[in-house]
């Protein structure tokens, strides 16, 4: 590719100026065209725009745009961003970000630590493209961008005159055949932390599984983690799979903005137990889970006895939970006996058991007033809490709410959001 840019007339007779910006777009180009199946469309043709916007200027020694342009432009993206990814934050709205910024920065080649900014600008853009795709077709095409980013540099550090960018192109090529054992020695021996190519504070991502807290509204996307989570081995025959649920963390107290599990004693705040009867015939199995650096045992409902795991004690927590005196670093397999029948909860009325149905003050005062509707509705007049419950899921099952695992970055009303505007989540 660089013998031929050499070896065009056209390239060869412009000045050395143009010759070089001309080329430095055409290997900015091709970094972020493995990108665009990820970018916004507005994104692309915004970039695009850009690039040959730069590159007429640069053809006909055109001055380039003023401050004013590049404030307009750059209001544009972070408006555009924001309609897009709800905020400017996480690895797709800062790889857009990035995108534009970079291609932004072409309108201000004026100086060489411009230059160099943009040098720069364009290796991460180059290294995010593994974000999306880490397949040998990526790695190729990023190896003739680093290539190219590094015949640009070389380039902008050779003297006055118009030195021909083959000559470039050979040192860029030496100085990558220096550094590939160091590349080889760091490949073989430096530890790999996953995920290598990923983004593991991703405000705005998040992975199916289990947390002992959930923030409504703050995941835009939620990946599907597919990897084993246990093995389940019963005695005779398995159970319906109506009985198949096995308790992890409750989360049960809510503060308007994010769900936790108790930190107290239900029994000693409340004053009242929440005894467990159990009936029918148990339900013996052995359990092998995979390590979660978590406490968590994972039982069917409803286990009376301690699980058997060695090297561990457990207790039951009033919410029917079973955690060990120490996290689970290791694969461990413990046998249970759990009884699929099973009545559990305080057998008397609390005063402080509305704090697990009532939404919190200054919080999503749209669902406070249909909860107020629903309850003054003739049809669920003297209605049981069981029944209020059904009325909820017949909302969701009839008023057009769909289930993603995009929705998007909520605000502070989260309930309000879902329930009237968006009618779009995920569990």
């Amino acid at each position: 590719m660089l013998t031929r840019l050499n070896a065009l007339p056209a390239l060869r007779n412009l000045p050395r100026d143009a010759r070089d910006t001309l080329f430095l777009l055409l290997v900015i180009a091709w970094v972020l065209l493995p990108q665009t199946a990820h970018l916004p469309l507005w994104c692309n043709a915004l970039a695009g725009t850009i690039l040959i916007w730069r590159g007429w200027l640069a053809l006909n020694a055109r001055p380039l745009p003023g401050k004013w342009w590049l404030l307009a432009l750059l209001a544009l993206a972070i408006a555009g961003t924001l309609m897009t990814h709800s905020t400017l934050l996480g690895r797709d709205a800062g790889v857009t970000m990035l995108v534009v910024l970079l291609t932004l920065k072409t309108l201000e080649l004026r100086a060489r630590r411009d230059a160099f900014v943009v040098f720069f600008l364009g290796f991460f853009c180059m290294l995010s493209n593994f974000f999306y795709s880490q397949s040998l077709l990526t790695a190729f095409s990023m190896l003739l961008g680093l290539l190219g980013l590094l015949t640009a540099l070389v380039n902008a550090h050779m003297p006055v005159g118009k030195p021909p960018l083959l000559q470039a192109a050979r040192t860029a090529g030496g100085m990558a055949l220096l550094g590939a054992p160091i590349m080889v020695v760091l490949f073989l021996l430096f530890p790999r932390l996953a995920p290598l190519w990923g983004v593991p504070s991703d405000a705005m991502t998040g992975r199916s599984g289990l947390s002992a807290n959930m923030q409504l509204g703050n995941i835009a996307s939620l990946a599907l983690d597919n990897s084993v989570a246990l093995r389940v081995k019963f005695e005779g025959r398995p159970p319906p799979q109506r009985d198949l649920y096995f308790r992890g963390p409750v989360l049960s107290s809510f503060d308007g903005r994010e769900w936790r599990a108790p930190r107290f004693n239900f029994a000693a705040r409340y004053g009242v137990t929440s005894n467990l009867a159990v009936s029918g015939a148990p339900v013996n199995y052995e359990v092998t889970m995979e390590p979660t650096s978590r406490p968590w045992l994972m039982v069917m409902e409803a286990a009376t006895q301690s699980p058997v795991l060695p090297g561990y004690q457990s207790v039951m927590q009033d919410d029917l939970q079973w955690l060990t005196n120490r996290p689970i670093t290791d694969l461990v397999r413990y046998k249970v006996q759990s009884y699929p029948s099973f009545r559990h909860g305080p057998m008397q009325p609390a005063t402080g058991l509305r704090e697990f149905v009532d939404l919190p003050a200054g919080f999503n005062p749209r669902t406070l007033a249909l909860a107020k509707e629903i309850r003054k509705d003739p049809r669920h007049a003297g209605a049981s809490t069981a029944q209020l419950v059904q009325a909820a899921l017949s909302r969701l099952r009839t008023g057009g709410y769909t289930y993603t695992l995009e929705p998007g970055v909520y605000g502070q009303h989260t309930a309000d959001e879902f329930w009237f505007d968006r009618k779009e989540g995920f569990l």
